[in-house]
């Protein structure tokens, strides 16, 4: 089995919109399992939500804001409360999910009003790497 040089774009999760690029060495048996496998472990934003079967859709203006633990929360009907955290919103997030059941709930909000606003404009890094 031939071996081959696979270069592959890699996202840095921690550091949004640092890419790196790894290149690396392996058979062509390898590399295939590995490209399946990454690409279906990817992490993305653009979740599709229409096959989730949820109990509600609200508008995030109904729900309740603590400013202390940064969460928005709305009854449930088993008695607890739904919750999500506005940095889960900052991501994307439109699902609040209640602790002690199995419902979710689908929250409608604008996404732009959870942008992180740090008064100042900012630039993507950006880095290779070669391994």
């Amino acid at each position: 089995m031939a071996d081959t040089h696979t270069v592959v774009p890699v996202e840095d999760t921690a550091k949004p919109g640092v890419v790196a690029v790894a290149v690396t060495a392996q058979s062509s048996k390898t590399a295939e399992i590995e490209s399946i496998t990454a690409t279906a472990a990817k992490p993305t934003t653009d979740t599709n939500y229409t096959d989730i079967n949820c109990y509600d859709e609200i508008e995030i203006e109904d729900m309740d804001y603590d400013e202390d633990e940064e969460k928005y929360t709305y009854p449930c009907p088993c008695g607890d409360r739904f919750e999500i955290t506005r940095i889960e919103l900052e991501n994307g997030e439109i699902i609040a999910k209640c602790p002690s059941c199995s419902l979710l709930l689908k929250i409608v909000y604008d996404p732009d009003e959870f942008m992180p606003d740090d008064g100042e404009d900012f630039e993507l890094d950006t880095a290779i790497v070669v391994c």
